[in-house]
């Protein structure tokens, strides 16, 4: 640690409690479908209390209601990456995307970026290696203030759920 508090980003070593796999969740809990994000990161977090399984101490998860720039200090010395947000327009109520690092896309500003455009910073600004990275997106209908969970957006995350645990943990096979 600097003086500053600020992490020493010379060092290229992960602290002993850094899992190697990331999930960052992304939404307002106070908007309707929008609160997905957080929601399954809660759901998680008592899954993996729930299971008191080693996987917990490999995987970290991150909730916020917007990626923004300093998120990518997140993704320093991860193996793969999975960010959950609700999304406004898709076909499907569950999607898959994989994620590459990108510059482009929306303006980066201060707050507000994309997960490509994180992987980019972490790559190029960082100098640290990217992490593979999925995008898991679920269809919403409402995104009102103070609007509650769709029945659309409910069915969505039990679709999802199964798919998030195979991702954290597929199955070995011999």
């Amino acid at each position: 640690m600097s003086a500053l508090g600020l992490i020493d980003t010379d060092d290229d070593v992960a602290p002993c409690d850094w899992g190697t796999t990331l999930i960052v969740t992304v939404g307002n809990p106070s908007r309707g479908d929008d609160a997905v994000g957080p929601l399954l990161a809660e759901r998680l977090s008592a899954w993996l209390d729930g299971e008191g399984c080693h996987h917990h101490w490999d995987l970290a998860i991150v909730s916020d209601q917007q990626l923004m720039v300093e998120h990518a200090y997140d993704l320093r010395w991860r193996d793969r990456v999975l960010f959950i947000d609700a999304a406004a327009r898709q076909s499907q109520p569950v999607q898959w995307r994989r994620i590459r690092a990108a510059r482009s896309g929306p303006a980066l500003s201060s707050h507000q970026c994309t997960p490509g455009q994180l992987l980019h910073l972490c790559a190029h600004t960082l100098k640290q290696r990217t992490p593979c990275a999925w995008l898991l997106s679920l269809r919403g209908e409402n995104f009102e203030l103070g609007a509650p969970l769709s029945d659309a957006m409910q069915q969505a995350m039990t679709q999802a759920w199964p798919e998030i645990l195979h991702w954290i943990a597929p199955p070995h096979h011999a």
